[in-house]
């Protein structure tokens, strides 16, 4: 069994799953990032450097390894979803989601007819091998919820399109914004809206997830109820490493 394959079970079974983000277009990082324990990584064209050009060497690389990449659109857009899976990412993440419609269009971008209406082409749309029949199996949707309407709207949209998304994840910087409590994540009223997300997505049988910033926020959001634990950056995990590094080096007499 590939790891495509594993992680689509994963994803139904509510497992643990752990994955990560890249911030640059290093290639020589991204191969150091590898490990057998990574389920997925991401790559960010909604805040970050990326988009459906520059992508490309990064996804070519993630499928020579053999390792499932995401990409994260600006927006809920056919020709940013469908470019995204013909350049060879294996799943998207949306941003901002709030109802079914938004839904609609992901699902439409994402995979052929007659769940939805994507074009067929694209260098990296197929992995070496794959059959058609064999597509949508592992083709990943994960749908961010970042406001009150999207979290209100949440039982709707698991109900309506729930078979498709592969895993509900929580933006927690932009729903603090939206809560009232602008970058405070542990803010009451947002430990309530996280919650509310993953009790949402718990009684629909699905998995839910949540950006940690470190392995301490990552099992405080797995005690609340969580599976997919979507964890830094290969920037922060270097500064973090260089921050330790300097310290003991000013340590020094």
């Amino acid at each position: 069994m590939n790891k495509y394959e594993k992680l689509a079970e994963k994803f139904a079974g509510r497992e643990k799953i752990i994955g990560t983000m890249m911030s640059s277009d290093s290639t020589l990082m991204l191969e150091a990032l590898n490990r057998e324990e990574l389920d997925f990584i991401l790559f960010d064209a909604e805040h970050g450097i990326f988009d459906t050009q520059n992508v490309v060497p990064m996804l070519q690389i993630t499928r020579l390894m053999g390792l499932p990449a995401f990409v994260r659109a600006q927006d809920s857009a056919y020709h940013l979803i469908a470019k995204a899976i013909d350049m060879g990412a294996d799943g998207v993440m949306i941003p901002r989601v709030e109802s079914c419609e938004q839904l609609r269009t992901a699902v439409d971008g994402m995979l052929f007819a007659p769940a939805g209406r994507k074009g067929c082409g694209g260098h990296g749309q197929m992995r070496k091998g794959e059959k058609y029949s064999d597509f949508a199996k592992t083709r990943f949707l994960l749908p961010q919820i970042e406001s009150p309407k999207g979290i209100a709207a949440l039982p709707e949209m698991l109900d309506s399109y729930g078979e498709y998304i592969s895993a509900v994840i929580i933006g927690p910087y932009d729903l603090s914004i939206m809560v009232g409590t602008p970058l405070d994540i542990t803010s009451p009223k947002m430990m309530e809206a996280i919650q509310s997300v993953f009790d949402i997505c718990n009684a629909h049988g699905k998995s839910c997830g949540i950006f940690c910033d470190d392995a301490e926020f990552a099992a405080k959001y797995r005690k609340m109820g969580c599976n997919v634990l979507w964890s830094g950056c290969e920037k922060s995990f270097l500064m973090r490493g260089y921050a330790e590094e300097m310290d003991a080096l000013l340590a020094i007499e």
